[in-house]
Protein backbone atom coordinates (compact mmCIF):
# COMPACT_ATOMS: atom_id res chain seq x y z
CA UNK A 1 0.00 0.00 0.00
CA UNK A 2 1.35 3.45 -1.13
CA UNK A 3 1.91 6.01 1.13
CA UNK A 4 -0.77 8.07 -0.42
CA UNK A 5 -3.60 5.41 0.44
CA UNK A 6 -2.59 4.72 3.73
CA UNK A 7 -2.54 8.88 4.39
CA UNK A 8 -6.29 8.98 3.18
CA UNK A 9 -7.26 5.69 4.88
CA UNK A 10 -5.58 6.93 8.42
CA UNK A 11 -7.72 10.89 8.09
CA UNK A 12 -10.83 8.43 6.85
CA UNK A 13 -10.33 6.58 10.21
CA UNK A 14 -9.76 9.38 12.44
CA UNK A 15 -13.07 11.75 10.82
CA UNK A 16 -15.19 8.18 11.54
CA UNK A 17 -13.89 8.07 14.78
CA UNK A 18 -13.70 11.55 15.87
CA UNK A 19 -18.01 11.68 14.54
CA UNK A 20 -18.81 8.44 16.32
CA UNK A 21 -17.60 9.96 19.49
CA UNK A 22 -19.42 12.92 19.21
CA UNK A 23 -22.52 11.19 18.42
CA UNK A 24 -22.53 9.15 21.62
CA UNK A 25 -21.65 11.83 23.31
CA UNK A 26 -24.51 14.15 22.56
CA UNK A 27 -26.58 10.70 23.14
CA UNK A 28 -25.37 10.38 26.64
CA UNK A 29 -26.14 14.01 26.95
CA UNK A 30 -29.50 13.99 25.91
CA UNK A 31 -30.02 10.42 27.89
CA UNK A 32 -29.47 11.99 31.35
CA UNK A 33 -32.11 11.19 33.81
CA UNK A 34 -33.23 13.62 36.22
CA UNK A 35 -30.56 14.02 39.49
CA UNK A 36 -28.03 14.61 37.60
CA UNK A 37 -25.66 18.22 37.09
CA UNK A 38 -24.66 19.58 33.64
CA UNK A 39 -21.31 20.05 32.54
CA UNK A 40 -19.94 22.63 30.37
CA UNK A 41 -16.50 23.10 29.38
CA UNK A 42 -15.25 26.27 26.83
CA UNK A 43 -11.89 25.61 25.01
CA UNK A 44 -10.15 28.85 24.02
CA UNK A 45 -9.03 29.57 20.73
CA UNK A 46 -5.70 30.64 22.09
CA UNK A 47 -4.89 26.57 23.05
CA UNK A 48 -4.61 26.24 19.41
CA UNK A 49 -5.91 25.12 16.20
CA UNK A 50 -4.42 21.42 15.91
CA UNK A 51 -5.11 21.15 20.20
CA UNK A 52 -7.87 18.61 21.15
CA UNK A 53 -8.87 19.05 24.31
CA UNK A 54 -9.48 15.90 26.49
CA UNK A 55 -11.60 16.13 29.64
CA UNK A 56 -11.40 14.00 32.57
CA UNK A 57 -13.14 12.81 35.92
CA UNK A 58 -10.57 11.36 38.27
CA UNK A 59 -8.82 8.97 35.24
CA UNK A 60 -11.88 8.36 33.44
CA UNK A 61 -12.01 10.32 30.26
CA UNK A 62 -15.47 11.67 29.83
CA UNK A 63 -15.24 13.29 26.10
CA UNK A 64 -12.99 15.74 23.88
CA UNK A 65 -12.96 18.89 22.67
CA UNK A 66 -11.72 20.06 18.75
CA UNK A 67 -11.22 23.54 17.96
CA UNK A 68 -13.91 26.19 18.62
CA UNK A 69 -15.73 23.27 20.09
CA UNK A 70 -17.43 22.86 23.85
CA UNK A 71 -17.88 19.60 25.96
CA UNK A 72 -21.26 19.13 27.43
CA UNK A 73 -22.15 16.23 29.86
CA UNK A 74 -23.97 14.90 33.06
CA UNK A 75 -22.69 14.32 36.07
CA UNK A 76 -23.87 12.36 39.03
CA UNK A 77 -24.27 13.88 42.57
CA UNK A 78 -21.15 14.26 44.74
CA UNK A 79 -17.44 14.88 44.72
CA UNK A 80 -15.67 14.81 41.20
CA UNK A 81 -12.09 15.92 40.45
CA UNK A 82 -12.31 17.26 36.94
CA UNK A 83 -9.21 18.37 35.08
CA UNK A 84 -8.23 18.50 31.43
CA UNK A 85 -5.24 17.62 28.82
CA UNK A 86 -3.92 19.19 25.97
CA UNK A 87 -3.61 16.47 23.02
CA UNK A 88 -1.81 14.82 20.46
CA UNK A 89 1.69 15.57 21.96
CA UNK A 90 0.99 17.45 25.69
CA UNK A 91 4.28 18.73 26.67
CA UNK A 92 3.67 18.10 30.37
CA UNK A 93 1.08 15.02 31.13
CA UNK A 94 0.18 16.39 34.37
CA UNK A 95 -3.15 17.00 34.75
CA UNK A 96 -3.81 19.94 37.57
CA UNK A 97 -7.09 19.00 39.57
CA UNK A 98 -9.72 20.95 39.80
CA UNK A 99 -12.57 19.65 43.06
CA UNK A 100 -15.90 20.35 42.36
CA UNK A 101 -19.25 19.64 44.84
CA UNK A 102 -21.90 18.77 42.24
CA UNK A 103 -25.52 18.80 43.13
CA UNK A 104 -28.37 17.72 40.89
CA UNK A 105 -29.83 20.49 38.39
CA UNK A 106 -26.99 22.72 38.52
CA UNK A 107 -24.55 23.36 35.95
CA UNK A 108 -21.45 23.55 35.85
CA UNK A 109 -19.68 25.74 33.47
CA UNK A 110 -15.79 25.71 33.09
CA UNK A 111 -13.15 26.94 30.73
CA UNK A 112 -10.08 25.27 29.36
CA UNK A 113 -7.31 27.20 29.26
CA UNK A 114 -3.42 27.15 29.63
CA UNK A 115 -1.78 28.17 33.55
CA UNK A 116 1.75 29.49 32.02
CA UNK A 117 3.36 26.24 33.14
CA UNK A 118 2.69 24.14 30.21
CA UNK A 119 -0.77 22.76 31.76
CA UNK A 120 -4.18 23.09 31.03
CA UNK A 121 -6.49 24.01 33.88
CA UNK A 122 -10.11 24.21 34.42
CA UNK A 123 -11.49 27.98 35.28
CA UNK A 124 -15.01 28.71 36.52
CA UNK A 125 -16.66 30.20 33.60
CA UNK A 126 -17.65 34.10 34.32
Amino acid sequence: MNYNCRRALFIALTCFLCLAGHAGASTRAASSDAGTARLIVYRTPATGKFVIVQVYDGDAMLGSVGYGGTFQGALKPGRHVLSVLATPRPKWRDRPPTIVDVRSGQTYRFTATGNGQGNLVLVPAG
